[in-house]
């Protein structure tokens, strides 16, 4: 069933359960936040790398206010739900853009190949080793009870934005896995300093919170 909802174009790539801080200070966009925490609605982020929009976005709802200013700028925390389609747009009256979405989902859940989970875990865990990044025990935690765990991983990988973006339009667990696999084999193997890998994935903005 299509839904239309409001749109948020960033130079960012939003992932089911993830959550991520945004600093919403143009006019159009507070009040389009705005809108939907007075009115307990989602939105959708869809990634803007160049000049190019995606089709294919995340619904996010706004799980924190973390400040609000004096000029009606704010700071929020989103949280990821589900992908989404874009059907066709359409310019709102304050200025921000609504969509026609459809939902999609992996196209036949069977879960993920675990002998692929775990190798990808592997490289994973042995690139963290070498920059003496420490994700927390909320990270873990959350890998450990997320249904897709690839977005989790994906999350802290250093993966680029059109990265990110394949990634969040692929149909199946074991592809994502297998995908985060050959990047971060090739990223373990290329990058021989501890401190230029811990740059790459601290710069991954995601947050994990319990």
């Amino acid at each position: 069933m299509n839904q239309i909802i409001p749109i948020f174009p960033l130079n960012l790539v939003m992932f089911p359960d993830a959550l991520y801080p945004l600093h919403i200070f143009e006019e159009r966009y507070k009040k389009m936040i705005n809108r939907c925490v007075n009115n307990d609605e989602f939105f959708g982020i869809v990634s803007k790398i160049e000049m190019d929009i995606s089709n294919v976005g995340c619904l996010v709802k706004v799980s924190k206010v973390i400040k609000s200013y004096e000029n009606g700028s704010m700071d929020i925390v989103v949280k990821g739900y589900s992908r989404f389609m874009v059907e066709s747009t359409a310019l709102h009256k304050d200025g921000y853009i609504e969509a026609e979405i459809v939902f999609f989902g992996d196209s036949k859940y069977t879960g993920a190949d675990e002998e692929i989970y775990k190798k990808t875990l592997e490289v994973f865990k042995s690139i963290l080793n070498r920059t003496s990044l420490n994700m927390g025990k909320s990270f873990w935690k959350n890998l450990e009870t997320t249904e897709e765990r690839s977005y989790k991983i994906a999350e802290k990988s250093g993966l680029n934005l059109r990265q990110q973006q394949e990634i969040l339009s692929l149909r199946s667990e074991t592809d994502r896995l297998n995908y985060l696999y050959r990047h971060l084999e090739k990223l373990d193997n290329t990058l021989e300093q501890g401190e230029a890998l811990r740059d790459i994935i601290a710069g991954d903005g995601y947050l994990n919170e319990m």
